[in-house]
């Protein structure tokens, strides 16, 4: 069991403009250097994410993730497959594998979501 709260984590800069908050990974046999939030089983991350407003994210697929973005606060645009579609709080948003995507923030605010990563082999 593990608890962990958001602002104990230090961010970093991911798919070139998002700010990232770690804070559960992947546990890894591995990986033994993994630091303490490798605790996940069955998941491969959960993590906090902020779009600042004016951003766009990369437009990138990944191999063997499905993810889930589930969006707390702020508004704006997923490109998806190069389909756009409109986003807001409370909105949940399932990506299979191989399925292109990007967060577009047309606004002044930041769009705050979580990211729930599972690992599909």
């Amino acid at each position: 069991m593990m608890i962990r709260n958001w602002r104990d984590q230090i961010p970093y800069i991911g798919h070139e403009s998002k700010i990232i908050w770690p804070l559960f990974r992947q546990a890894r046999p591995d990986d033994p250097e993994a630091p303490d939030t490798a605790c996940l089983i069955a998941l491969g991350g959960f993590t906090r994410h902020i779009v600042q407003g004016r951003i766009t994210t990369d437009y990138h697929a990944h191999e063997n993730k499905e993810q889930i973005y589930y969006f707390i606060s702020g508004k704006g645009k997923m490109r998806i497959d190069d389909e756009i579609y409109e986003v807001t709080a409370g909105d949940a948003v399932h990506l299979p594998p191989r399925v292109k995507h990007g967060v577009i923030n047309d606004t002044e605010e930041d769009i705050e979501y979580l990211n729930i990563t599972g690992i599909v082999e």
